[in-house]
């Protein structure tokens, strides 16, 4: 045995449990009541465990991108977010949408994530062929973006976006479909033309916009019968079609943190770092998300973590690039809600770690099981803290949360067994590992 972590409160199959884990070899090797002998013993102080959570939506930034972040600044930012999986999206420079790329992409990522790993492999018009290659490449999905955002890789053309759903189909691999469709954003930007600022953000790119391109991306799913991820839904609307459509399995969607806490209210205070695509919308499409959080519907949470540097955000509206920055801040966001009782913390655990391992098919991650990787996340459910951009590990040291009072804090975080996150301190020779994707 390794580690011995003692005194604690675990989540086991859906409830939290005092119990004791024994970690060897990376691996969680025994849970129980009794005494564990370990050479290295960590007592808990009453503290919650949970598995490590697993982000299934981050821009690294990596390759071409790394003044904004790197793997390194990235993973640190999740573990100190008790995060322990990232699945990086392909819109790099160049973007990776090719099996050559995906491959360098891996060795770059290989010699500088802390943290676990996996890839979305990414679509375009041009790349239809490749992606025969890329279904046999260990990805965790075929991502589609119906609405422009960063790099190249807008698809309009519904024809290529069915062989698209089609080869998905006949892989067994999912499609992640970033939902906004183009013509409204171009009709819309037309008419706000003369408006540069923030605000003009959620009228280009509005509800009606995220409606139509998950109305298209389901009729796709309906005919094709692929699995579909639609990823960060920020719009009552955009939820009300999914609902509609929803099968066991076969749709999933997500939710992050800026859709759910912030709103078209927020441009005001924050202007152009509250720009991201999608946009921001109303509070009461905030409460629309949470009840999709409360009866199922949102089956996970994620950060789309993008982040840009000071001096980009404060460019005018039009030239400023949309995201914000997410891993260090999302567990705690959600244990945060969680002591207000907006949602129990079971519920964080299912969102955050258990959920994304099933849909991904990622193996021996998303539980703690004796025999399941130990990628382990110690909380202080009690401490408070603010949230201070200057003192976050991403590499752009801002927040669109910046100077929010949270209750809910990170202590520890394992990653394989290891002990790589100690309460502000990281063993900065661990490396993690790519995860595998089983379908």
């Amino acid at each position: 045995m390794d580690y011995a972590l003692e005194n604690a409160r675990v989540f086991v199959s859906g409830s939290f449990m005092e119990l004791n884990i024994g970690i060897a070899d990376g691996k969680i090797a025994q849970l129980g009541k009794l005494p564990i002998d370990a050479p290295e013993k960590i007592d808990c102080k009453k503290r919650i465990i949970i598995p490590g959570c697993i982000d299934a939506h981050v821009h690294f930034r990596v390759p071409g991108l790394e003044h904004k972040e790197d793997w390194n600044s990235g993973s640190r930012a999740a573990l100190a977010g008790g995060i322990t999986t990232v699945l990086d999206m392909p819109n790099t420079k160049p973007a990776t949408t090719t099996v050559q790329l995906l491959e360098e992409k891996r060795k770059l990522v290989q010699k500088d994530s802390l943290c676990n790993f996996g890839f979305h492999f990414g679509t375009t018009t041009e790349n239809i062929a490749e992606l025969e290659n890329a279904a046999n490449e260990n990805i965790a999905s075929f991502k589609v973006f119906m609405g422009s955002s960063t790099g190249n890789m807008l698809i309009e053309d519904e024809a290529i976006l069915r062989k698209i759903f089609q080869i998905a189909k006949a892989h067994n691999k999912i499609v992640s479909v970033h939902a906004e469709d183009e013509t409204i954003i171009k009709q819309n930007s037309e008419q706000h033309k003369n408006e540069n600022s923030a605000s003009a953000h959620t009228k280009i790119r509005n509800s009606e916009c995220e409606k139509a391109a998950i109305e298209k991306a389901l009729a796709l799913h309906r005919e094709t019968d692929n699995k579909l991820h639609i990823c960060h839904v920020s719009s009552a609307d955009g939820l009300e079609k999914i609902i509609a459509e929803k099968r066991a399995g076969s749709l999933t969607c997500e939710a992050t943190l800026h859709h759910l806490f912030l709103n078209d209210a927020d441009y005001e205070k924050l202007g152009n770092f509250a720009k991201m695509n999608p946009s921001l919308k109303s509070r009461q499409d905030n409460n629309a998300l949470l009840h999709g959080i409360f009866d199922g519907t949102i089956d996970i949470i994620a950060t789309d973590h993008a982040p840009h540097t000071r001096e980009e955000k404060q460019k005018d509206y039009l030239e400023a690039p949309s995201g914000v920055p997410g891993v260090e801040t999302m567990l705690p966001l959600m244990l945060n809600a969680a002591n207000e009782n907006k949602i129990s913390i079971e519920r964080v655990v299912e969102l955050c770690s258990e959920m994304p391992a099933k849909i991904f098919g990622i193996k021996n991650k998303g539980a703690i099981e004796v025999g399941y990787d130990a990628d382990l996340c110690i909380i202080d459910t009690k401490k408070e803290w603010s949230v201070k951009g200057d003192t976050l590990q991403t590499k752009c040291k801002w927040s669109p949360f910046e100077g929010m009072k949270l209750k809910g804090f990170v202590e520890r975080t394992f990653v394989n067994g290891r002990l790589v996150y100690d309460d502000g301190n990281f063993d900065g020779s661990a490396r993690g590992r790519e995860v595998r994707f089983y379908g």
